[in-house]
C-alpha cells in the first residue's frame, strides 16, 4: 500500500530531474494570473498538481473562488486552470511539454483557496519547497504527496468544517506538519520514505481521533499538546523509540492523563529503520 502511496510523489520528482545529461537550453519565463469570483458554490474539489519549484497554498480573500500566480518556463511547462462548475471540480497546476528533458530551474506558484466553500483537496507535488497553510479553509478531506522536497504544512486556525480523513505521504523530504488538531479530521493518515518527518499535534481538537504513520527510512518526531490523551502502538523493525512521559501498559504507550481527558487520539506506528521520538507542546 506505502509503496503505490508514495509512487506519485516520487514520479513526480524524477520527472522534474529527468534529463539530465541533457544539454542546458535557455529559458522563457512568463508570469499568468488566473482567478475566479465565488458563484454559490456549495462544495468542490481541488486537484493541484505542481512537479518543481516552489508552491505556496493559502486561504483566499474577499469573494474569490480560487486565485492563482505562476511563474513558469513555457519552454518546459504549461499553465492548467480547469474548472467545471457543473461537476464541482477545479484542476490547477502545471503540465511538462516535452518529455526527457532537463529543468534547469522551476518556477513558481501560489494558489488561494476560498474558505467558505467546503472543499476535497488533491495535491500532488514533486521536487522543491512547499509552504502551504490550510488553516481557516472548508477541507472535508485532504489527499497531499509529496516528493523529494522540503514541505511546512500548517492549519493555523481551525478547519471550518469537520473533515473525514487527511492523508500526507512524502518521499524523500524534509517535512513539518503543525497544527494537526484543527484540522478537526476523524482520521489521519502520514506515509514518510526516507528523510525527517516533524507531525506537532496542537490547535482545538473538540474530538477524539486516530493516526496511522507508516515511516520508512528516517527520523520522525512527535509533538503532543499535554492536554492530549495519547495511546501509541508501535510496530518497528530497527527503529528506536522513545516515549518521553508515557508509561506502557500492555503493548501501548499512554499519557498519563489518557483516562480523563476530554480529547484522545491512537496513534498507530509502523516504521522500518530510524528513530522515532515524542516531544510535548507546552
Amino acid at each position: 500500500m506505502r509503496s503505490k502511496r508514495l509512487a506519485a510523489p516520487l514520479v513526480l520528482a524524477a520527472a522534474a530531474l529527468l534529463g539530465a545529461a541533457a544539454p542546458a537550453q535557455a529559458q522563457e519565463w512568463r508570469t499568468v494570473t488566473s482567478a475566479r469570483q465565488l458563484q454559490g458554490e456549495r462544495a468542490l474539489r481541488v486537484d493541484l498538481t505542481y512537479g518543481a519549484g516552489e508552491l505556496r497554498v493559502q486561504p483566499a480573500a474577499g469573494t474569490l473562488l480560487y486565485r492563482l500566480q505562476m511563474r513558469y518556463d513555457e519552454r518546459q511547462f504549461r499553465p492548467v486552470t480547469a474548472y467545471d462548475r457543473a461537476a464541482g471540480r477545479l484542476r490547477l497546476g502545471v503540465e511538462g511539454i516535452r518529455r526527457n528533458q532537463r529543468v534547469q530551474r522551476g518556477g513558481s506558484a501560489t494558489v488561494e483557496l476560498a474558505p467558505s466553500v467546503p472543499t476535497d483537496l488533491h495535491l500532488e507535488f514533486g521536487a522543491g519547497t512547499a509552504n502551504l497553510e490550510l488553516g481557516g479553509l472548508s477541507l472535508r478531506s485532504v489527499d497531499l504527496s509529496t516528493g523529494a522536497s522540503e514541505s511546512q504544512i500548517r492549519w493555523s486556525a481551525p478547519n471550518r468544517v469537520p473533515a473525514g480523513t487527511v492523508k500526507i505521504a512524502a518521499g524523500a523530504s524534509s517535512i513539518r506538519v503543525r497544527g494537526l488538531g484543527n484540522a478537526r479530521a476523524e482520521r489521519l493518515r502520514f506515509e514518510g520514505g526516507v528523510g525527517e518527518a516533524t507531525l506537532e499535534f496542537d490547535g482545538a481538537w473538540g474530538r477524539s481521533a486516530s493516526m496511522d504513520v507508516d515511516m520508512g527510512v528516517g527520523s520522525l518526531t512527535l509533538r503532543f499538546p499535554r492536554s492530549l490523551g495519547v495511546r501509541i502502538e508501535k510496530d518497528s523493525f530497527l527503529s528506536s523509540f522513545s516515549p518521553a512521559g508515557m508509561v506502557r501498559r500492555g503493548d501501548a504507550w499512554y499519557t498519563r492523563n489518557y483516562d480523563g481527558a476530554r480529547d484522545k487520539l491512537t496513534v498507530r506506528i509502523s516504521a522500518a529503520l530510524g528513530s522515532i521520538d515524542v516531544e510535548w507542546i507546552d
